[in-house]
């Protein structure tokens, strides 16, 4: 079977035009290189080291004077209670219109008015709560 799929191969080989061989391009590397260069990417550039966050903290200290600052209230609790207010409206709103269109069959005007009247109330809300300044520090304002 073998000598047969070298037949193939090389009747495969054998069929394929001129225009489409490669030859001996400058830009190909050979095999030996291509395997050095898999072998670099397969190898860490740096040993990386597990240090433990506290080590890290106590390196940055003595060299840096570095202190971690307080960490900052987030959550609901801490938001402005207008900007709670606006997105329990805005979401309020959805979820009434959706109730009212799978219970209320036809929807009042009433209900449709009031559902709508809430929810454009919650999103101008929103909308106002947008920053309107840039920080003064320069960046992106992306923060974790």
């Amino acid at each position: 079977m073998s000598d047969m799929e070298d037949e193939e191969n090389e009747d495969w080989r054998n069929q394929i035009p001129d225009s489409e061989r490669i030859g001996e391009d400058p830009a190909r590397i050979s095999d030996s290189q291509w395997e050095d260069l898999v072998q670099q990417i397969a190898e860490p550039a740096a040993p990386m080291a597990d240090i433990p966050v506290e080590e890290v903290r106590d390196a940055l200290e003595e060299s840096e004077g570095w202190e971690p600052g307080p960490a900052e209230p987030i959550g609901w609790r801490t938001a402005s209670p207008t900007l709670v207010l606006s997105l329990l409206a805005t979401l309020g709103a959805v979820v009434l219109l959706l109730i009212g269109v799978i219970f209320f069959r036809p929807l009042p005007g009433w209900y449709l008015l009031v559902g709508i009247a809430v929810g454009l109330g919650g999103a101008i809300g929103l909308f106002f709560h947008l920053p309107t300044t840039r920080s003064v520090d320069g960046d992106d304002g992306a923060s974790v």
